[in-house]
């Protein structure tokens, strides 16, 4: 059992790194490219459905993850039929996840109707934020082993039922109301009275990704796989608790622009609430919006202020931290003049940061997130190093860097026109 189970440890990870090669392939070399990293990541004879994982990349993104039918482990000659067949179930299921909010909403309509049954008065206090269709695509996914014909709208509606969470209390309270009063001598009139009601207090909120697993009966394997799905295909951009510091002022002088340093952890806003979380630990997104704002137009610009605009204005992807967006939309919403750069830029970006502007950068796995990360790059040095401004460390702030590992370990799938954003 033992060895089974680090079989299928094994095989979830193959998949997670090759499908990440698969992406990178692509987004380095198109569908040539992806093919190259298939044939390095699969086995040779997955060459022939290599065109069916290629179709959930470019047009299912979120599917190339969980969508992939656990036959494909088996290695079968995949024909054209086949592959029309799965991108006529991963378009269905690409609805099922779609329809996950909406679903949640009218199943949390339908316990409250229920449970307001022979009650007078209803009050009634609601948050169902926070389970999204990445959650609902990794949950479903494990719970079927990844096989996409098993999970339909009513296995997805399965799970929202273990989603929402409620509670009720039932009181009494007297209300007067009126009534017709019948006199002896036959008039009427309206008269008031006071009667007993019964009120119900109802209360609903989202349960966690832990408590559904938990429900689901998931092993900590199957937990672990369907975190590392999640966080795949989500983008998550939150980091550690660390625990809050006193910042201060502080401002870089050691370049020709001195930039101005916000870190995300910082007592004054880490604790505030931003995107299902706090600033502290999915805010990397507004906190470098903020360096550059108040470094390039002096104005003081801090990132529970740019926190707040991208909650108001749709950009904050709850829990997961920040869209892509939020970044080309902010800098301009602050007065700055923002040029989308790809990955192959190396030049493009050493002239821009010795032209004294700042480079906004979302960063992919590696030294500085396991999975995403905004972060701000601030200069160079005489020999060509680059300096940052990381959101979440002072100290990786400080050091230099080498532009290679910046375009290598920057998130190549980045929307928005990213991975790099010059600013000026």
């Amino acid at each position: 059992m033992e060895n089974q189970e680090n079989n299928r440890a094994r095989t979830a990870a193959q998949l997670g790194a090759a499908a990440v090669n698969i992406a990178r392939g692509a987004a380095q070399g198109g569908v040539a490219g992806a093919a190259v990293e298939g044939v390095k990541s699969f086995a040779p004879q997955l060459i022939k459905v290599l065109a069916g994982i290629l179709f959930f990349f470019f047009s299912l993104p979120l599917l190339i993850f969980v969508g992939i039918p656990s036959s494909m482990f088996g290695m079968p000659s995949v024909e054209s039929a086949d592959i029309r067949q799965m991108t006529d179930e991963a378009q269905i299921a690409a609805d099922n996840y779609a329809g996950t909010q909406s679903d949640i909403q009218q199943h949390a309509d339908y316990l409250l109707q229920q449970a307001a049954i022979g009650y007078d008065d209803v009050q009634m206090s609601r948050k169902l934020d926070g389970f999204d269709s990445y959650w609902m695509a990794a949950i479903a996914s494990v719970l079927h082993v990844q096989e996409l014909t098993e999970i339909n709208k009513t296995e997805v509606r399965n799970i929202v039922s273990r989603v929402v969470r409620q509670t009720t209390q039932a009181e009494t309270y007297m209300e007067e109301e009126e009534y017709v009063h019948i006199n002896e001598d036959g008039t009427t009139e309206i008269r008031t009275r006071e009667v007993e009601r019964k009120r119900l207090i109802v209360s609903q909120r989202i349960a966690t990704p832990e408590e559904v697993m938990t429900q689901l009966g998931f092993t900590d394997f199957e937990r672990q796989w369907a975190y590392q799905i999640h966080d795949t295909i989500a983008d998550n951009q939150e980091q550690d608790d660390t625990p809050s510091v006193d910042m201060g002022d502080v401002t870089f002088t050691d370049t020709e622009t001195h930039v101005v340093y916000y870190s995300q952890v910082d007592s004054r806003w880490s604790d505030k609430a931003y995107s299902g979380s706090t600033i502290g630990i999915a805010g990397c997104g507004p906190t470098s919006v903020a360096i550059a704002v108040s470094t390039l137009t002096g104005r003081t610009i801090t990132p529970d202020q740019v926190a707040e605009w991208s909650e108001a204005t749709g950009h904050a992807a709850y829990g997961n931290g920040s869209y892509h967006s939020l970044i080309p939309d902010a800098l301009a919403h602050y007065g700055l003049t923002v040029q989308r750069a790809g990955t192959s830029c190396a030049q493009q970006l050493a002239d821009a940061l010795s032209a004294g502007k700042l480079v906004v950068v979302i960063m992919g796995p590696g030294t500085f997130t396991s999975t995403g990360h905004f972060m701000v790059l601030r200069g160079t040095t005489a020999t060509g190093k680059v300096l940052i401004a990381d959101p979440i460390s002072y100290n990786r702030s400080q050091k230099e860097w080498d532009l290679a590992l910046i375009l290598r370990e920057a998130k190549h799938s980045a929307a928005a026109g990213g991975p790099f954003w010059i600013v000026s």
